[in-house]
């Protein structure tokens, strides 16, 4: 995990969270010490992983920064609160998908929660570059499917006929076979439609 974000006004926490994140995952978290100064950073990096909220902060609770973070962006959020408060909160942390640590806790037990989220990351990247993927190569199919088509409406061929002249186009213009088949479809629009 490498985009991670600690949220902390309390200094020795802060700085202990930064160091164990830092040794045991080998990333280099950003801290910022309030919800303002939080929010105006994922304004500018929608690409964090992860948020850790140690509360209370310097300007709110800290419990709807970390609805904000799970509503607004991809990011998980621990939010770390008393044991006692916990409780309180667990329901509604629940429904919005935040995680909630009771302090104190152990460092084991703040390992085996990130390190979980960070296998549960790149699991979901995997998936979300194989569904890009799958959606540029049914982009390119309707590309190709569209030029032939027009070819066929427009220039009367038969649909092999479509098919070795939009392969031949391709070859001599030494392009991939989907722009071809986006330049065959320009080139009919301006002159038919």
């Amino acid at each position: 995990m490498e985009k991670v974000l600690v949220i902390s006004s309390n200094k020795n926490a802060s700085e202990a969270l930064i160091n164990f994140l830092r040794d045991s995952f080998r990333c280099t978290p950003k801290l910022v010490e309030s919800a303002y100064q939080a929010k105006t950073y994922l304004d500018v990096e929608p690409s964090v992983e992860l948020t850790i909220i140690n509360s209370p902060l310097m300007d709110e609770s800290g419990f709807e920064l970390a609805e904000y973070i799970i509503e607004k962006t991809a990011a998980n959020c621990i939010f770390m609160i008393k044991e006692e408060h916990a409780e309180k909160i667990n329901d509604n942390a629940e429904k919005s998908g935040i995680i909630v640590i009771g302090k104190p806790f152990s460092r084991t037990l703040l390992y085996q929660l990130v390190k979980t989220i960070d296998i549960a990351v790149n699991r979901s990247l995997k998936l979300y570059r194989e569904n890009l993927r799958l959606e540029e190569k049914i982009a390119e199919i309707q590309a190709v499917d569209k030029a032939k088509f027009m070819l066929m409406q427009y220039k009367g061929m038969t649909e092999e006929e479509a098919h070795s002249y939009l392969e031949q186009y391709a070859m001599n213009k030494r392009k991939k076979k989907s722009l071809a088949a986006l330049a065959i479809i320009d080139k009919l629009s301006e002159q038919y439609l």
